[in-house]
C-alpha cells in the first residue's frame, strides 16, 4: 500500500464525488489537500503556496501525487525547497480551460489555459476520464502553445501521445430505478450555468408545455448566477409541472434519479458527463447531445435512440407520445453499460499508472543511490548502471514517470 496525496483545487461536487468513490476501493491510502475555496480563478494564484507546504509537511510519507486541475502544477513545484525530492506525480484533468466554450460575455481564460499546459509539461503522467477528452487536448493544445512560442507544439504532443483513459467511477449500488405512475418524469441533474445550456433546456419544456404534453420535471442542480435567469423562468412558467427543484442532499437526489424517465442534458461542454450516468444507472433513458464525451455514456449500437441532434424539442415529441414500457425497452443496455463505470471496475485500472512511478521512488528513498542499480527495459541484466550515471539522449524523453 502506497500513500497518495491528491492535490485538489476545488474539493466539491464532482472532484469530491470522485475522491471518496476512488479512496472508498483503491488499494492506496489517499489523502487529499484541499485549497482554500475562492473560485478556480484566484485558486490559481493562490493555491500552489498552500500544495507546496503540505508537500513540504508531508516530505518523506508522500509515494506520489495525483494534482487535479485546474491547478499551476509548475508553480508548486517551485515553491517546493530544493531539499524536498518531487514524488512522482500524475495529473488528472478533471476539466481542461482550452475545452471550454467562451463565457456570456465572450472570451477564454488565457491564463487557465497557459496553467493547463505548464501543468502538461510538468507532470510524470496526464489522464483524463475519456477518449473525448484526450483527442481535445492533442487537437488544440499543440496548436495552442505553436501560437505563442515557435516550436512549443511538438513537446506538448509529445507529453500527451501517451494519455491515460481513467473514467471517473460512480455507486452503482445506490442507484436502482423505482417503479413510476402518472405523466413521464424528465430530469435535469445539472448545474444551472451558461456552459450547461439551460435556456435550451428551458426553451424545449416551455414549447412542449404549450403544446399541450404532459409531463413532469426535476429540475435539480446548483443554481449559478449565469443560470439564475433560466432556472427562475421555469420556475414561473410551469411551476405545476416541477416536482423537485434547485440543489437536493444526497439521499433525496438519488430518489429524484430513480424516479426519472427521461435524463436530459444540453451541456456546452462535458468532459466525463457524472451527472448523466448516474441518472443513466438509476434507470433513466438519456437524452443527450450528439457531442463532446456523451457518446461514451451509450451503447454505441443505440446511439441514434439516445444522442440528439435536432433541437431538443423535436427529439422529445415523440418520446413523450410513448407508453413506459415503449420509453424503457433497451433500460437493460444502458443500465449494464453504466455499470462498467462502477468503481469496482473502474479503480483497478488506476493502480497500473501509478505502480512504476511509486516503485521506483520508493526504491530511491530507501536504497543509497551509490548502490541502486536498475535494469533497462529490453536489455541484457548486464546492460545496468547506477543512477547516479549522467547520460544524454539524442532526443531527451518528454513524458513518463521520471
Amino acid at each position: 500500500m502506497a500513500n497518495v496525496l491528491i492535490l485538489e483545487p476545488w474539493h466539491r461536487g464532482s472532484h469530491h464525488n470522485w475522491f471518496t468513490g476512488w479512496a472508498s476501493t483503491s488499494r492506496h491510502n489517499l489523502n487529499v489537500a484541499e485549497a482554500t475555496e475562492l473560485g478556480w480563478r484566484k485558486s490559481l494564484i493562490t493555491a500552489p503556496t498552500q500544495f507546496a507546504a503540505k508537500i513540504q509537511d508531508c516530505h518523506g510519507e508522500i509515494d506520489a501525487l495525483v494534482a487535479c486541475t485546474p491547478i499551476d502544477l509548475p508553480a508548486v513545484f517551485g515553491l517546493l525547497d530544493r531539499s524536498v525530492k518531487r514524488p512522482p506525480t500524475l495529473l488528472y484533468m478533471h476539466e481542461s480551460q482550452i475545452g471550454y466554450p467562451p463565457g456570456p460575455k465572450g472570451g477564454r481564460s488565457f491564463p487557465g489555459i497557459v496553467a493547463d499546459w505548464g501543468s502538461i509539461m510538468a507532470a510524470d503522467q496526464i489522464a483524463v476520464a475519456t477518449n473525448f477528452h484526450a483527442s481535445l487536448l492533442r487537437s488544440r493544445m499543440p496548436k495552442f502553445a505553436r501560437g505563442l512560442i515557435a516550436g512549443a507544439g511538438e513537446p506538448v504532443l509529445n507529453a500527451l501521445l501517451d494519455i491515460h483513459i481513467l473514467p471517473i467511477g460512480i455507486e452503482q449500488a445506490q442507484f436502482k430505478a423505482l417503479s413510476k405512475r402518472g405523466p413521464i418524469r424528465i430530469l435535469w441533474n445539472h448545474r444551472w450555468a451558461h456552459d450547461k445550456g439551460p435556456a435550451q433546456f428551458v426553451h424545449a419544456m416551455t414549447s412542449l408545455s404549450g403544446e399541450g404534453l404532459d409531463f413532469q420535471i426535476y429540475a435539480l442542480g446548483e443554481v449559478e448566477r449565469s443560470g439564475r435567469r433560466a432556472f427562475n423562468r421555469l420556475k414561473n412558467q410551469l411551476s405545476q409541472r416541477i416536482l423537485l427543484s434547485g440543489f437536493q442532499p444526497p439521499h433525496e437526489y438519488r430518489q429524484a434519479l430513480s424516479l426519472s424517465d427521461l435524463a436530459i442534458s444540453t451541456s456546452q461542454h462535458e468532459f466525463f458527463g457524472l451527472a448523466a450516468a448516474e441518472a443513466i444507472a438509476a434507470g433513466a433513458r438519456p437524452v443527450l447531445p450528439n457531442r463532446l464525451a456523451y457518446p461514451e455514456l451509450v451503447p454505441a449500437n443505440l446511439s441514434s435512440q439516445f444522442l440528439y441532434q435536432t433541437p431538443l424539442e423535436d427529439f422529445l415529441r415523440p418520446l413523450l407520445s410513448m407508453s413506459r414500457d415503449e420509453l424503457h425497452a433497451d433500460r437493460h443496455l444502458t443500465t449494464s453499460h453504466a455499470a462498467s463505470f462502477s468503481w469496482s471496475i473502474v479503480a483497478p485500472k488506476y493502480c497500473p499508472v501509478l505502480a512504476p512511478g511509486i516503485l521506483m521512488f520508493v526504491k530511491r528513498r530507501h536504497t543509497k543511490q551509490s548502490e541502486l542499480m536498475y535494469t533497462v527495459t529490453g536489455l541484457s541484466p548486464a546492460a545496468q548502471f547506477p543512477l547516479r550515471t549522467t547520460f544524454k539522449l539524442a532526443k531527451p524523453p518528454l513524458h513518463g514517470w521520471k
